[in-house]
Formats: structure tokens, C-alpha cells, sequence
């Protein structure tokens, strides 16, 4: 069995199936305002931006 490369992924160069490759897109602001505030739900859509930016799929807050 052939050892795991821990090389970098080019974002510039990746799809899935017939899509083509997309870019760095631009940031993505946090949660914020708005009448109910579930922190639960900010919880995990800042931990799913946080993710999109370490990918390099998104730029940085």
C-alpha cells in the first residue's frame, strides 16, 4: 500500500464530477442580527465557514 501524500490542495483546480473547477470565493461574513438568536446554529455555521476558509474555498474573515 502506497504512503499518504500530505500535499497541498490547488483550490484553483477543483470540481467535482462534471463541474468545473471553481476559485477562492469571497468571504463569508458570520451570523449576526436578526429577532431569534439560536447559538447552537451560529455555533456550527461558524465552524462550517471556519472550514471553507481553511480549505482555501473561501477568503478570510
Amino acid at each position: 500500500m502506497a504512503t499518504p501524500s500530505h500535499e497541498f490542495l490547488k483550490t484553483e483546480l477543483f470540481g467535482v464530477g462534471d463541474v468545473e473547477p471553481v476559485g477562492r470565493q469571497v468571504a463569508i461574513p458570520a451570523p449576526v442580527g436578526g429577532a431569534t438568536v439560536d447559538a447552537e446554529a451560529r455555533a456550527a455555521i461558524n465552524l462550517l465557514i471556519t472550514r471553507l476558509e481553511a480549505f482555501g474555498l473561501v477568503g478570510l474573515n
